[in-house]
């Protein structure tokens, strides 16, 4: 039959568990982690495998939400019915559910993985071990959950122990909840932090060496300009006729072997001279058969009279290589304005891969060049892209968890990226690609997580069996104790009403306790009387303690120890509330002369009188007035009106000056007293002794200019730091 509240319950916490669910943690990749199912453990520890199976329906939902994938609803049910049953033949959940992932869940995963996932099969370790993490890591976290939460809000009618457990048991269960959770949560953790700082450090070397290839290229580039150039003005500047241009034109060639061939055409396109000769055959050159009219390059400089760089094209009569070309207009000596033909020569793009050795210190990073059309100039071998081909990419990775840019060149279509990416682009347009292959940090990533949960695996049996050994320590004296207690010859009566979960030993030491219970009450009872007289007496004393401590024994005032044990907190307080404090020292006047004239009885009265003014003057809660030593006394204003504290000080040394003293014998006298104050605008020093320092120095001026004067000053900030 139904129950209601069950129902409830597992409905209630089903929902809280698919909301957790929409938002999982993100980890490396797309790999994400899972909280909201402690909701099912927690249900199917109380209420067994049908409730707990529904509420990991309502937990799958949120991750098909989150996720758009079945597998969720194949597995979790699964697992809540494993600790359901689990629970119901009480064993414990932590240990039923790594039953579950290392028997059935991980491989169930790992199989469907492989029918329905597109991911490559380096990847697939990886995320199958993070599966049984996840389930290991919400169950500790539920179980500790259950565990914690007090007895009096347990659900009515929940699945109760048949058969006691013991104290040895429940002690190496709860350490190893807790153990598994803590050693989780850090290695999740310690390896987070460990890959994003090995993807920064992924991506800069990518972007470095970027850079770096981009300029190179560039120099490279620049440099084969400038050559083309320069030859120009030379040929075009010089005394030279058109006939000794192909030796002139070869002797170049020579000292720039990176162009595969290079040529002069006169004003009508055609070939006059060509480097290397022999790959175009002399005769045409020397009867013009070849006109280069037709391209760009040709037109782009004799029409429009610049150097110019051309796309990436497939060459003609020198062979079909793919080739860039860079070609500059030529002029007469006599004319400058109008060309006379142009200097061209063929950039070998296989060259490229000279920039490209440049690189090797990083084996597996790999170089794309393309041209301001998006064709290939050049690609590292491994990447297989044939040059003059569109380069075709796709982003990816837009689900991942990652800094690295991802790109694909092949599965165009495919979610899971292929290459982590760099681009620089150069100054002429053209761009220049350095990529990775993203499976080698997914195995790098997985084999750290490999390690690393080896390794907390080993820890984990040698904690468990740490903790059997000191719970066997733990257990057995409590055993021989309940076991003496029950030898003892008392009355029999009934037991006290007790938890399920009271472990064996501890229910037969109470047992034995309850048989004592009577006898000892009349003890207690004593005991407690004499205790009660006790602790009034302490305290009495303590109060007296505190007087002695804190305050002076003749003016009743605190005293020195008090003020520098709260200084501190006064000081913090104006300073959260950013107001102003002020730090006064009193001292009267000529005191030695009172004392040598009248008396010390006469001094003391001074004194006491002077304190009684005090206490009436600086009568606000939060004022210090305290006897700092001999004829000294110390002031604390916190939360006070700087502009105010001098007038309100001033006020004081007057109602002093009026205040008489009654001398036996003779006429009353009076007192002055000299006065040093700072004041600090929410207070940036809490050493005492520095503000005592700054006030004694008012208070020394004060003396020096004659007494009974009162000297503030605000305590700046250069002050603070002196």
């Amino acid at each position: 039959m139904i129950n209601k509240n069950h129902l409830g319950f597992a409905l209630l916490l089903g929902l809280l568990g698919l909301l957790v669910n929409l938002a999982p943690i993100p980890l490396f990749g797309n790999q994400q982690l899972i909280i909201g199912n402690l909701f099912f453990v927690i249900v199917a520890i109380f209420l067994g495998p049908w409730y707990a199976l529904l509420t990991s329906l309502l937990c799958a939902t949120g991750l098909y939400i989150a996720w758009d994938s079945w597998h969720m609803f194949l597995l979790f049910p699964l697992e809540a019915l494993w600790l359901g049953y689990a629970r119901r033949k009480e064993f414990y959940t932590l240990y039923a559910d790594i039953t579950f992932w290392l028997l059935l869940g991980m491989p169930l995963f790992y199989l469907y993985a492989n029918l329905v996932f597109q991911m490559p099969n380096s990847y697939m370790t990886f995320i199958t071990l993070k599966q049984g993490i996840n389930g290991m890591l919400y169950t500790a976290l539920g179980a500790i959950c259950v565990t914690m939460l007090p007895s009096q809000l347990h659900i009515d009618g929940k699945l109760m122990n048949k058969k006691r457990k013991s104290f040895n048991a429940q002690l190496t269960y709860t350490f190893t909840q807790v153990l598994t959770l803590a050693l989780l949560v850090s290695a999740l953790i310690f390896n987070n932090n460990s890959i994003d700082q090995q993807q920064r450090d992924v991506k800069l070397n990518l972007e470095d060496s970027a850079a770096h290839l981009g300029k190179a290229t560039e120099s490279f580039i620049e440099g084969h300009i400038s050559a083309i150039d320069n030859a120009a003005r030379w040929l075009s500047l010089s005394n030279y006729d058109a006939a000794q241009w192909q030796s002139l034109l070869s002797k170049l060639h020579q000292s720039y072997p990176f162009f595969i061939s290079m040529l002069i055409a006169d004003d009508k396109g055609l070939i006059s001279a060509a480097s290397p000769i022999s790959r175009l055959g002399k005769e045409t050159v020397q009867n013009k058969d070849l006109s280069i009219s037709d391209r760009h390059y040709f037109q782009e400089a004799f029409y429009n009279q610049l150097t110019f760089i051309s796309p990436a094209f497939l060459g003609r009569g020198f062979g079909t290589d793919p080739i860039v070309a860079i070609s500059a207009p030529l002029y007469s000596k006599d004319n400058p304005v109008s060309p006379i033909g142009i200097i061209e020569g063929s950039l070998n793009l296989t060259k490229f891969a000279s920039i490209d050795e440049r690189n090797r210190e990083f084996n597996e990073q790999a170089m794309v060049l393309t041209d301001e059309n998006g064709l290939v100039i050049y690609a590292s071998e491994m990447l297989d892209l044939a040059p003059l081909t569109p380069l075709k990419v796709s982003t990816s990775g837009q689900r991942y968890r990652t800094s690295l840019n991802m790109i694909n060149f092949r599965n165009l279509d495919s979610f899971n990226p292929e290459f982590a990416y760099a681009k620089y682009v150069l100054k002429n347009g053209w761009s220049l690609y350095v990529v990775m292959p993203f499976s080698p940090l997914v195995k790098q990533v997985e084999q750290q997580y490999l390690t690393t949960f080896s390794l907390l695996f080993i820890a984990f049996i040698i904690t468990i069996l740490l903790i059997k050994v000191i719970s066997n320590r733990l257990t057995q004296p409590l055993e021989t104790i309940a076991k003496k207690f029950s030898q003892w010859g008392m009355a029999e009566h009934q037991d006290e009403a007790m938890a399920d979960t009271t472990p064996q030993e501890i229910y037969a030491l109470s047992s034995s306790i309850q048989k004592s219970k009577q006898e000892l009450i009349s003890y207690q009872l004593e005991l407690e009387e004499k205790v009660a007289m006790r602790t009034v007496e302490l305290e009495d004393a303590n109060l007296k303690l505190q007087a002695l401590a804190e305050r002076d024994e003749l003016t009743q005032l605190y005293n020195r120890r008090y003020v520098e044990n709260h200084f501190g907190n006064i000081h913090d307080m104006c300073k959260r509330s950013y107001a102003a404090l002020a730090f006064c020292i009193i001292d009267i006047d000529h005191f030695k002369k009172i004392n040598d004239t009248y008396g010390h009885q006469i001094g003391d009265s001074a004194l006491i009188a002077l304190a009684e003014l005090m206490k009436q003057f600086f009568k606000r809660d939060t004022d210090i007035v305290s006897r700092y030593g001999g004829e000294e006394f110390l002031v604390v204003l916190p939360q006070c009106n700087a502009l105010q504290v001098e007038q309100h000080l001033n006020q004081f040394k007057e109602l002093v000056a009026e205040h008489q003293i009654e001398v036996p014998g003779q006429a009353a006298i009076s007192l002055t007293v000299s006065i040093g104050a700072v004041i600090s605008n929410a207070g940036y020093m809490n050493d005492i002794d520095h503000w005592f320092k700054m006030a004694d120095l008012n208070l020394y001026e004060a003396k020096e200019n004659g007494r009974n004067r009162v000297i503030c000053s605000l305590l700046s900030a250069e002050d603070q730091l002196s």
